[in-house]
Order: structure tokens, then C-alpha cells, then sequence
């Protein structure tokens, strides 16, 4: 993937991150999903104080990308200006349902890093 579309990607999942709402956590994520057909959503991390009831960024951007239409994602990526964060372990078992072929990205103020979800997630319960 061109630099250049995931310098767009981390952009705006640090936009996303503004809006999360993390009062447990106090550590706003953003993610943003690119799909096959150009198609980008957005999300961010939004808490509960019963944590089972809160969803991760990348959970929300899927979860809009797939009820939007955008079943073919390429990328997700996510933002924390605080430091790099990556998926939980939930997470990432939602996320190998939809991102099989996608590249993961995780980025932070000053790093960035890359995976596919096999790699963060190396036995699926889909396996």
C-alpha cells in the first residue's frame, strides 16, 4: 500500500480520537477503515463504566464500514497520541472476521507499525 494513503489513514484516525470517549481508560483512540471501493469510516474508542459494554476504535470503523456496505476492507488503522496501541485480544478475534486480507496499521505520535491480523492473532477461533 502507497505511503501516502496510510499517511491518510493515520490522519484520520487521529481526527477520530478527539471524539472517543474513554473516562475508564483516559486513552482516546481513533480508527479509520479503507475498503476495496475507496470507501473510509472512521470511529473511535467508547467506554462504559461496565468495560464488557465498550467497544474498541477499530471496532467501531468496522462495524460502520460493514453496515455501510464496505464488506471488503484493506486497511484499518488506528491512532493514539499517548502511545501505540493495539488491538485487544476481543478485538482482534472480531477483527479476523473482516480483515483477513487487510493490512493493519498502529500508530502513534512517533511510531507507526504494520501487521496483518494473523500476525496479532495467529489461532483464530475461525481457523
Amino acid at each position: 500500500m502507497e505511503q501516502i494513503v496510510i499517511d491518510k489513514l493515520i490522519e484520520k484516525a487521529k481526527d477520530a480520537a478527539e471524539r472517543a470517549y474513554c473516562p475508564c481508560s483516559e486513552i482516546p483512540v481513533g480508527a479509520c477503515v479503507l475498503t476495496q471501493n475507496g470507501m473510509i469510516f472512521t470511529g473511535c474508542n467508547i467506554e462504559t463504566t461496565a468495560l464488557s459494554g465498550s467497544l474498541g476504535a477499530m471496532e467501531v470503523a468496522i462495524c460502520k464500514a460493514i453496515s455501510e456496505g464496505g464488506n471488503s476492507i484493506l486497511a484499518v488503522a488506528n491512532y493514539c497520541d499517548k502511545k501505540l496501541v493495539f488491538p485487544t485480544g476481543n478485538e482482534r478475534e472480531f477483527m479476523y472476521e473482516f480483515t483477513e486480507r487487510a493490512l493493519i496499521i498502529c500508530a502513534s505520535k512517533n511510531k507507526v507499525e504494520q501487521f496483518k491480523i494473523q500476525e496479532l492473532l495467529p489461532f483464530s477461533l475461525k481457523d
